[in-house]
């Protein structure tokens, strides 16, 4: 039911699989792109037989197992709640209900017809920030720090990532109008989807055939531009959810989402609240620079009273919150207890403690300090109960 795409255009199964892995690649092994390639033939593709057959048949395929790590700390996954959203569908059921190995899959095969509810479209890496735990395949502004903190990027790559330009090849729309009579949902991100212009055409197809009152889009965004243009096409929409991305309070939020202000945060997120057909979410990206931090967020967000969904980070894996130490951790769960009653509080509180990664400490602090020392920043004046960890 879903389609997805990476920043390149390039087609996977979803974005929560094992970064490297789960591309959709032809018999020759290249990937196919949404802007070169024919997506109906990519859609039973041996990739995706393969994958649809593995999960009828009760199997863990590799490139899913951030989900299933997930469900194995206790946590609710993004593949479970996709599964509970699409089966609720027509279905009277309780809302306690859960999926279980009783559910009828007689109705599925490897094969499956080509009727897309749900697209995943990246357009691209233009982004206005460089946060902390990004890289430069989703925004183009970490291409020139990229060398500080990982292997050099090659000429050929580095002009790629500093301008894509894929958006505007002609087959991209060519495969995004052929299934827009079945489309139901789009996620637009990016990099960052608000300043990402060849949006315009797919809203605009939309509005001007008259079906964008039947369909659901969503964004997440950092909330560093909400451009009138955009707002204006919002309003034609079914439903806009808009998932704000904001990992902290104040100075914590700029040094995590370089180089966000947070003055410009807090005033996007008071526009959006005007608009009448929006879904609101607070989006916090749970890792090693906020766990500690997270109850001012909670505070911060208690007045609006929207859903704060937190969303556990998985790589790079030095900023997973599995490497604290077991002392920062006691200190993170003891300042979590008021917030049990929160969404997935307990479930963070419980992934924390389920694996021991402290031995993962120097890949921490040798990967902060050389952004610290570019960016002219201190992770000790902004959270200085790392200091005493440091070897």
């Amino acid at each position: 039911m879903s389609l997805a795409t990476n920043a390149s255009g390039n087609l996977r199964v979803c974005c929560n699989v094992i970064p490297g892995k789960g591309f959709i690649k032809k018999p020759n092994g290249d990937i196919y792109k949404i802007y070169k390639d024919d997506m109906q033939e990519a859609w039973n593709s041996e990739v995706y037989q393969t994958l649809r057959q593995q999960m009828l048949d009760g199997e863990r395929p590799e490139m899913c197992a951030r989900c299933f790590k997930e469900e194995d700390a206790g946590i609710k996954s993004a593949r479970a709640g996709w599964n509970n959203t699409y089966y609720f569908v027509d279905r009277d059921l309780p809302p306690d209900w859960h999926l279980t190995n009783e559910v009828d899959i007689s109705q599925y095969d490897r094969e499956a017809p080509f009727d897309i509810k749900y697209v995943d479209l990246r357009l691209g890496n233009l982004c206005n920030l460089k946060c902390r735990m990004c890289n430069p395949y989703a925004s183009n502004l970490w291409v020139k720090e990229w060398h500080l903190v990982n292997d050099a990027l090659s000429p050929n790559e580095y002009e790629r990532l500093s301008k894509m330009n894929w958006p505007e090849e002609e087959k991209t729309w060519e495969n995004m109008f052929a299934i827009a009579h079945t489309v139901e949902e789009i996620y637009l991100t990016g990099g960052e989807p608000t300043v990402i212009q060849e949006q315009r055409r797919l809203l605009d197809y939309f509005i001007d055939n008259g079906t964008a009152k039947d369909i659901r889009l969503k964004y997440n965004t950092n909330l560093v531009k909400v451009p009138d243009w955009l707002v204006e096409k919002w309003s034609h929409f079914k439903r806009i959810k808009l998932n704000c991305s904001i990992d902290a309070v104040g100075e914590l939020d700029h040094y995590i989402r370089y180089p966000s202000k947070w003055p410009t945060v807090e005033k996007n997120f008071n526009k959006l609240q005007e608009l009448n057909n929006a879904n609101i979410e607070i989006h916090c990206t749970v890792q090693m620079y906020n766990i500690l931090r997270m109850p001012a967020l909670f505070d911060w967000a208690e007045p609006f009273e929207y859903k704060v969904y937190l969303n556990i980070l998985n790589h790079p894996d030095y900023l997973n919150i599995q490497c604290l130490p077991q002392q920062l951790k006691q200190q993170a769960e003891q300042q979590l207890e008021p917030y049990l009653h929160k969404p997935k509080v307990k479930d963070v509180i419980k992934y924390m403690w389920d694996q021991d990664w402290s031995h993962k400490l120097p890949d921490f602090y040798k990967y902060t300090h050389t952004l610290d020392q570019s960016r002219d920043e201190d992770l000790y004046s902004i959270v200085p109960e790392f200091k005493q960890y440091e070897q």
